[in-house]
């Protein structure tokens, strides 16, 4: 099968040179990698274009986390489309084959994604945040709809840092929903469930990605998970209430902070968590804020704008 590697990129900085030089060494070599670049300013095209000529301009204002990805699709023949985010850095030199092999030993698997390793310089909120969604481990984990009554909401779970997608299941959803707020590949995953399709996590396929978030960062995530639920309700029915998960992130987190010895770890947990609380309460009634309020507190302001000017148009 063939195989091509996605990247979105803006102003990747220190992360293109270590990033084309981790992909240069990977056992298994793409077929073709695409870079979708939105009007970088930093030389992170020239970085990249030792690895490809196939870079594509994007304006940084029409940068869709669904629709520019559809773009790969519509790019490539592959059978296979990776996506990594461009400060997701390969551990080692199997990650990429570990990943696809996720795909070829499965057959009925239409999404696999790989393990996110925190950085040696995170913080243990970030670091719990990694152990807890990227467990480690040898074996290929497989998620059906079957699983859904189970897992919940986490069936769905994945993440386009570093996934691999099989052509022929994204068709049959349609590719990646466009005009999203972001979760594009939870959407996906939920859809390709549905679809029965496998959702798979590889702990083999490995890289390098975590973000030490501010409270402040932290409140405009949750208020984005918020919104995008209640954009979503079809979503929310199929896969049940993200309160019950959340409590065990919760219970995980505290348990977490007090294994590596953290000064006051429950005010730390709890003003933590009653931020992100905040954050998620206001984005389910994103409706009523305003535009001008939102676009302080939402991780994705261009959403909004075109959002509103859809409204104006229409």
């Amino acid at each position: 099968m063939r195989v091509a590697l996605c990247i979105p990129t803006l102003n990747a900085g220190n992360f293109a040179l270590q990033m084309v030089t981790a992909l240069k060494k990977q056992r298994l070599q793409p077929d073709e990698v695409i870079i979708l670049d939105s009007e970088s300013s930093d030389g992170t095209v020239e970085v990249y274009r030792a690895l490809t000529d196939k870079v594509v301009r994007v304006n940084r204002k029409d940068f869709d986390h669904g629709g520019t990805r559809n773009l790969a699709f519509k790019m490539s023949s592959a059978d296979i489309i990776i996506f990594m985010t461009q400060d997701a850095i390969p551990v080692d030199v199997t990650a990429i084959q570990n990943l696809v092999q996720g795909l070829v030993d499965n057959p009925r698997c239409g999404l696999v994604y790989g393990r996110q390793m925190a950085d040696a310089k995170a913080g243990y909120f970030a670091r719990h945040a990694r152990t807890y969604n990227y467990p480690s481990g040898e074996d290929v984990i497989l998620r059906s709809i079957d699983d859904v009554p189970r897992l919940g909401i986490k069936a769905a779970f994945c993440s386009d840092s570093f996934a691999a997608y099989r052509r022929k299941a994204m068709e049959g959803i349609n590719y990646f929903d466009e005009n999203t707020l972001f979760a594009e590949d939870s959407i996906a995953a939920a859809k390709l469930l549905k679809n029965q399709w496998q959702v798979a996590y590889v702990p083999q396929a490995r890289v390098v990605h975590s973000h030490d978030y501010s409270l402040k960062q932290d409140f405009c995530r949750y208020f984005d998970v918020g919104a995008f639920h209640s954009m979503n309700q079809w979503y929310m029915d199929f896969l049940g209430k993200a309160e019950g998960e959340g409590m065990k992130f919760v219970r995980s987190e505290y348990a977490y902070l007090k294994r590596e010895s953290v000064s006051i770890p429950f005010l730390r947990v709890l003003i933590r968590n009653f931020t992100r609380w905040l954050g998620y309460r206001v984005g389910r009634s994103y409706t009523y804020v305003p535009l001008s309020i939102k676009l302080k507190m939402s991780t994705n302001k261009s959403f909004w704008l075109r959002s509103d000017e859809r409204c104006l148009t229409e």
